[in-house]
């Protein structure tokens, strides 16, 4: 027992006398190598030689001074916490895994809240946080895909292309740039065999109504517009009906209806332009 004491006081007055003995020289080297230590993560190296420089701090420059002040509560922090900040960012790792990116992102968020993040993690915190934040834009892009195919189900091609428009193409994946252009093509030859039966009807209205015009009024409308000439009291027992027609006009012919004889007595004859439905006496 006495002789691994006695080994032990050896050891720390060994440790003890060489910082002792260190120059200026090897104070910046062994500071330098105890940041290379801290920023790969070899924590707990770090630590154990910081602390051999507690004993060389005042033969230390300014400048080191500084330096060792800055770095060892990082390397004391790291060393107690670096443990439980990689638990929770495997936590949040495995859910990107999953492709939970909403939640993850929440996670990293709460990791960036509660803790000052080491060099290695905090490489490690920004590689989840891209992966989170892409897999976040991946899901939005989804919706937005599935978001104009309905609309364009819904046969409104405008508001399809509009909202199309809006999607960053920049980052797609392969099925969703395949969908994107599935989706563009689909809605541009609807949207033209709309235009086109749209163009198509309108048009045959047209025609339809060119047609009408060059045909003119109706038969039983030239036989409307003559009796509206006859006062609204006589109407009832006059009866008229269309004899003849040429391409500009229709003739028609007036009859009284004779009560006492039940007979049909000519009151006249009628000229009705077919284009203007004007009644001119014959």
């Amino acid at each position: 027992m006495k002789r691994k004491i006695l080994l032990t006081v050896a050891v720390i007055l060994m440790v003890m006398l060489s910082a002792c003995g260190m120059s200026e020289e090897k104070i910046g080297t062994a500071l330098s190598n105890i940041n290379n230590e801290y920023q790969s993560g070899t924590y707990e190296q770090a630590q154990t030689e910081i602390v051999k420089l507690e004993k060389v701090t005042k033969k230390m420059t300014d400048e080191q001074k500084s330096k060792y002040d800055e770095l060892k509560p990082l390397i004391e922090y790291a060393t107690q916490k670096s443990g439980e900040i990689n638990n929770a960012l495997n936590d949040a790792q495995s859910l990107c895994d999953q492709k939970m990116y909403y939640e993850a992102s929440q996670s990293l968020d709460k990791i960036a809240t509660d803790y000052k993040l080491p060099p290695t993690e905090q490489k490690k915190f920004d590689e989840e946080k891209t992966t989170a934040e892409n897999g976040i834009k991946s899901v939005k892009i989804t919706d937005a895909l599935k978001n104009v195919e309905t609309i364009y189900n819904g046969g409104d091609y405008d508001k399809a292309t509009e909202e199309l428009s809006k999607i960053d193409t920049s980052n797609l994946t392969d099925a969703q740039s395949q969908k994107y252009q599935s989706l563009q093509t689909n809605i541009a030859n609807a949207k033209a065999a709309a235009e086109k039966a749209a163009a198509e009807k309108a048009a045959a209205e047209k025609a339809a109504a060119e047609a009408k015009a060059k045909q003119g009024i109706s038969q039983s409308k030239a036989e409307s517009l003559v009796l509206n000439t006859f006062n609204a009291s006589d109407r009832a027992e006059l009866k008229c009906r269309v004899y003849d027609q040429s391409s500009s006009c229709y003739y028609v012919r007036v009859f009284w209806h004779n009560d006492y004889t039940d007979n049909y007595n000519l009151v006249g004859d009628y000229i009705v332009d077919r284009f203007t439905g004007a009644v001119t006496k014959n």
